[in-house]
């Protein structure tokens, strides 16, 4: 993502106000199935917010059976989250994220995901426009795809492991 654009995600995160990382939770009981089916002992939640869903008193991560060092979080608009993760990780998660990243970077980004995953990705993505807007107007759902099409860019980059994808209402 443009440093430009991470910049306005940073200046909205010094708020407070927004991208606190907590839309995951209405995907607990599908991210907790997963986690069970495919025996996940390590989580990254690629694009966490300010991840307070694992913190108190959400704790999402003991919700799934796991340990807060279990958990990796990475959002580059947050400077305790925005080191790059390194290797795989028994499942991946992405939840509201892509629709923030401009279109012509998202084959690199699913590319990235899936390069993280021993074991499966899953992701929710929004198909209509934010309610909020940047500082200039911009909507901050930069790609408005319908689900046929992330579903696609998903099968192109899954290089056989399983995904799970979803609408964001």
């Amino acid at each position: 993502m443009s440093e430009a654009l991470i910049e306005q995600y940073r200046r909205m995160a010094a708020t407070g106000e927004h991208l606190r990382g907590l839309t995951i939770l209405r995907y607990r009981d599908q991210i907790s199935k997963l986690v069970r089916t495919y025996g996940a002992k390590s989580l990254l939640d690629f694009g966490c917010g300010a991840g307070e869903a694992w913190k108190q008193p959400h704790r999402l991560h003991a919700e799934l059976g796991l340990r807060w060092f279990d958990v990796t979080l990475y959002d580059p608009a947050f400077k305790q989250h925005e080191e790059k993760p390194h290797g795989a990780f028994d499942g991946v998660l992405c939840s509201d994220v892509l629709e923030h990243i401009p279109e012509d970077e998202l084959d690199a980004t699913v590319r990235q995901l899936f390069a993280h995953a021993r074991r499966f990705v899953w992701a929710s993505v929004c198909c209509r426009p934010a309610a909020k807007t940047f500082p200039d107007g911009t909507n901050l759902h930069v790609t408005l795809q319908p689900m046929p099409w992330w579903q696609a860019l998903f099968d192109r980059h899954s290089g056989g492991v399983p995904f799970f994808l979803v609408e964001s209402p």
